[in-house]
């Protein structure tokens, strides 16, 4: 054996206690930290002929780059759609590391039984019905793609194919969307559809959520059409939310595949407050829910949920012998063959045991508060004569803007980078309805009242209001 792979196996408790005093550490002052460091230009280094073992390596690492790590899962990293970890989540993700499962599902197998009941406690939170099944991905990306293959196949149904057949001499469907996630684009492009080919229909006024008469408009005026509506459970740039009963109630008069990219904020259905958002969701094809985002969960983990087990068959198949019990959806299918992935992280179990340890009240908590502060940050943002939140907060994302005419990208752009610059937050820049806006995303559990109030104060401060 390598004398420094012999050297750290007979050490390994000592090194496993000094990443963990170092990731304590490193939790215990995350809310002090500069929350976006940007790393110093620096050669980069060569790889060693004799390495240098690990607990010089984790010495290196503290020294050259723990400094520059960003606090994405501190309470003040508001940009983008970033939760934290739970305690039990973090611990769930410890654990998988340790037990390094390959996570195929396997029918009997303890992996199979834990992505089962995390599916299912998921399932139970979306207020979703035993017909719904599923599997985990590594993000919204894969989970999306999933979904948008789960439709292929069913457009490819409806005209006598299979997968196994290809694309060739097939229609392919038509995707309809008003406002669409950029994951679901790169899907479009992996499947062979095109980013090129989305119909994007008619907004609500001063909405990012379509209008549900120009969906059914379109639907009727295309009855030969094989059709896949895309729907927004909450918008990435202003957390807006189609009207998802009035598209699920449309299912009733017309045959669809209704996707909800749920990613970002179909967690809140777990709340009574927020739930009418997402009435009929049960009526949906498939959903996908970002784990790793508002479930707070750590990095990598989403999940895609299915209605109908006869909708999740031979897309992801490890063989082609889809007459085999084995192959496509059955109650002993191995989860590598319902999605891409062949070796799979049992990437499941750190949102069981964040699941299992917080129950629905616990996210409930999480998601009220949250969207709470997202409209105590809009009312920060409004009292400031020289901006103004350009959507009605309606979940947990404020987007705001200069409160002037032909705002530039540029302007948003200088007055996010002097934001971030004072390392009290991090916000990212985004574009709503035409107009740029910096954007404030609510999804860590951490978050406070307080953190709010320093957060809006810095901005006021940059924008000259205070």
């Amino acid at each position: 054996m390598n004398k420094h792979l012999k050297k750290d196996l007979e050490n390994r408790s000592d090194l496993l206690k000094a990443a963990s005093e170092h990731a304590i550490d490193y939790l215990s002052n995350v809310e002090d930290r500069f929350v976006s460091p940007n790393l110093p230009t620096r050669p980069m280094q060569n790889l060693p002929d004799e390495g240098i073992g690990a607990k010089k390596t984790l010495e290196l690492f503290k020294a050259e780059y723990a400094p520059y790590m960003q606090a994405t899962n501190g309470p003040r990293f508001l940009g983008f759609v970033i939760g934290g970890n739970t305690p039990a989540a973090l611990m769930g993700d410890w654990i998988t590391s340790a037990y390094d499962q390959n996570a195929f599902g396997m029918q009997g197998k303890v992996d199979r039984v834990i992505e089962d009941e995390a599916i299912r406690f998921l399932c139970d939170m979306l207020n979703l019905p035993e017909s719904f099944s599923g599997v985990f991905c590594s993000g919204a990306t894969m989970a999306n793609f999933t979904a948008l293959a789960i439709a292929r196949e069913w457009a490819l149904s409806k005209q006598g194919k299979a997968p196994d057949d290809g694309l060739y001499g097939f229609d392919p469907p038509v995707f309809i969307t008003g406002t669409a996630h950029a994951s679901i684009y790169k899907a479009l492009s992996m499947l062979g559809i095109g980013r090129k080919n989305m119909v994007h229909l008619p907004l609500l006024p001063g909405r990012e959520a379509v209008d549900p008469i120009a969906v059914e408009s379109y639907l009727q005026a295309n009855p030969n059409k094989q059709i896949v509506v895309i729907a927004n459970g909450g918008t990435v740039n202003s957390g807006d939310i189609d009207d998802i009963p009035a598209l699920a109630s449309l299912k009733e008069k017309y045959d669809f595949y209704l996707h909800i990219e749920g990613a970002i904020g179909a967690i809140a259905a777990v709340s009574p407050k927020y739930a009418p958002y997402f009435a009929g969701m049960e009526k949906a094809d498939s959903v996908t829910i970002d784990a790793h985002k508002w479930l707070n969960t750590p990095y990598d983990g989403a999940a895609v949920l299915v209605n109908g087990k006869e909708n999740h068959k031979h897309q992801f198949t490890v063989f082609a012998q889809q007459n085999s019990a084995e192959n496509g959806y059955s109650e002993k299918a191995p989860f590598t063959n319902l999605a891409p992935e062949g070796s799979r992280r049992l990437r499941a179990l750190p949102a069981w045991f964040s699941l299992i340890a917080y129950g629905k009240q616990g996210y409930i908590d999480i998601t009220e508060q949250n969207c709470k502060l997202a409209k105590q940050m809009e009312g920060i943002i409004n009292s400031c004569p020289k901006l103004k939140v350009v959507h009605e907060v309606r979940l947990n994302v404020a987007s705001f803007t200069l409160n002037k005419k032909n705002v530039t990208m540029e302007e948003i752009n200088n007055l996010a980078t002097k934001i971030n610059e004072t390392g009290v937050t991090f916000l990212n820049t985004a574009t709503v309805l035409g107009v740029p806006v910096i954007r404030v995303c609510v999804s860590n559990y951490q978050t406070t009242e307080e953190d709010i109030v320093t957060v809006g104060e810095t901005i006021l401060k940059i924008a000259e209001c205070l």
